[in-house]
């Protein structure tokens, strides 16, 4: 009688580990032992499920940014780069941020210049600008000019 109590708790293990469910009650029957709570399965996570995000994550948002375009010279702190921001200089320059460290920018200034495409800053304090620029009418060009993103301290920023 005792060999058939024991294999009834681990043919009670084998069915709980795989997975498998009764549509009659998991009590025991009154002949039959309880199973320790150490050989009941126990659900694991599933692989599938997304992965928590990282906690204590900082986003950079404060930076110096310097560069030019041609002879257009700009400079600028800029406070928060994750909202739209401009950087001062002989061009106004408006930037549209995707993300924190990209996004698209619009630019206008004397003679008639204007011109846009997209930027992204680098961890590296790059900040590379490409895009379109037309100046005087129809004098139109394709550009790709690197600008310095220096990170600063938010307390320090002092846009002009």
């Amino acid at each position: 009688m005792r060999i058939l109590k024991l294999s009834s708790a681990i043919l009670l293990t084998i069915v709980a580990a795989s997975g498998c469910e009764s549509s009659k009650t998991t009590a025991p029957a009154p002949s039959q032992a309880p199973v320790p709570a150490s050989l009941v399965a126990k659900p694991t996570p599933s692989p599938s499920a997304a992965p928590k995000p990282a906690a204590n994550v900082t986003v950079i948002k404060a930076y110096h940014i310097s560069g030019t375009i041609d002879e257009a010279k700009q400079e600028d702190d800029v406070c928060d780069v994750t909202v739209p921001f401009t950087v001062k200089g002989t061009l106004e320059f408006k930037f549209t941020p995707s993300s924190p460290t990209a996004g698209t920018y619009e630019y206008s200034g004397p003679f008639n210049a204007k011109g846009s495409g997209p930027y992204e800053i680098y961890d590296s304090g790059k900040m590379l600008i490409s895009g379109k620029g037309c100046i005087m009418g129809n004098n139109c060009a394709e550009y790709s000019h690197d600008w310095k993103a220096e990170r600063i301290d938010p307390k320090n920023c002092k846009p002009k």
